[in-house]
């Protein structure tokens, strides 16, 4: 169990890092004060169902928060002058509501995820009349319309699934949606969209009349996340292209962190489980790839970071840009681990 272990990880750690750093007194004092609120949490806090655990902590701020996840989390303490945040970003994307619609000819349903549970639930069914059977007289039984009429009512019914879908997605601001049915009528489903919803239909699952709903909604989590994994290395591509004086693009840790100086960037990529360390100078916040005692600029103080990037990332979230944590694209790899799409040059 993660709860047991953590505590002695996260000991071993806060005491190698203040015997390494040796911070003056009341700098101390203020991490010791911290890291005891952080145990608190972990010990008394967290919730039997919680798989992670993001705290941000800054005593001299009074700044304290905590983020209980339903996904585990690399084991990691982190002390830096201003929060980490690079792992609760993409967590967030990783656990980013989506939309399911499952749709048949004459009955369909709309699942909103959200944090990975299924938290609204919208049923349709289309046109029919009842009446009782003639055999036992009591079961209704579902009879159509003449079959000349069929198909008219088979696109209704589509059409109000399809509002009702549009509708959602502006209420909850969704971005993505899977699709599960038959394909023939999936197809047809999608076609009769609004131009805008139809674009947010990322991923079709096949349909299986066996399965349940949670192994549905497991499927269309899976296929959110391979389509996710596809925008993202289009992205990629998409800045790679855009390399050079004339381009939008730009890529390495220095030319990206100068673009977010410039405020530049709208799209920030970082490659998940790229951490380079580096420092930064304590006066004028001048970052370097490599560990230096004093500042090459302006020849201050500097104080350790364990991942750069973070720090890039932090940047990009307070200027209001979008942060893309990439997997499984090499392309961003051999640029550097680090790229950004611009809003201009």
């Amino acid at each position: 169990d993660w709860r047991q272990t953590a505590p002695t990880f996260l000991n071993s750690e806060f005491n190698r890092i203040i015997k390494e750093r040796n911070p003056e007194k009341e700098y101390k004092r203020i991490l010791e004060e911290d890291f005891q609120r952080v145990l608190e949490v972990l010990n008394y806090e967290v919730e039997q169902r919680t798989q992670g655990l993001v705290v941000v902590a800054d005593g001299s701020q009074g700044v304290f928060e905590h983020l209980q996840l339903p996904l585990r989390l690399q084991n990691r303490l982190i002390v830096e002058p201003h929060p980490y945040i690079r792992p609760l970003v993409h967590a967030m994307a990783v656990m980013e509501s989506f939309l399911v619609v499952r749709v048949s000819r004459d009955e369909s349903s709309i699942y909103l995820v959200d944090w990975w549970q299924l938290t609204r639930e919208d049923s349709f069914e289309g046109t029919y009349l009842r009446s009782g059977d003639r055999e036992t007289g009591e079961a209704p039984v579902k009879e159509y319309y003449a079959a000349a009429r069929q198909e008219s009512l088979v696109d209704q019914h589509f059409k109000d699934v399809g509002q009702a879908l549009d509708r959602l997605l502006e209420e909850t601001g969704v971005r993505r949606v899977a699709i599960c049915g038959q394909h023939e009528i999936a197809v047809k489903f999608c076609r009769q969209l609004p131009a805008r919803t139809n674009a947010k239909v990322v991923a079709e699952i096949p349909c299986d009349a066996s399965a349940s709903l949670n192994q549905l909604l497991v499927a269309a989590r899976e296929a959110i996340y391979d389509a996710r994994i596809g925008e993202q290395s289009r992205l990629v591509t998409r800045v790679h292209e855009g390399l050079g004086p004339q381009g939008l693009g730009v890529a390495g840790f220095d030319q990206t962190m100068q673009a977010l100086a410039l405020g530049q960037v709208q799209i920030l990529l970082v490659e998940r489980g790229h951490r380079p360390p580096g420092c930064m100078c304590m006066q004028e916040g001048l970052i370097r790839v490599t560990e230096e005692a004093a500042c090459p600029a302006c020849g201050g103080p500097t104080i350790y970071l364990d991942d750069i990037l973070g720090e890039a990332v932090r940047q990009a979230i307070l200027q209001g840009a979008e942060v893309e944590v990439v997997e499984r694209v090499d392309l961003l790899h051999d640029m550097g681990g680090i790229a950004a799409l611009l809003r201009y040059k």
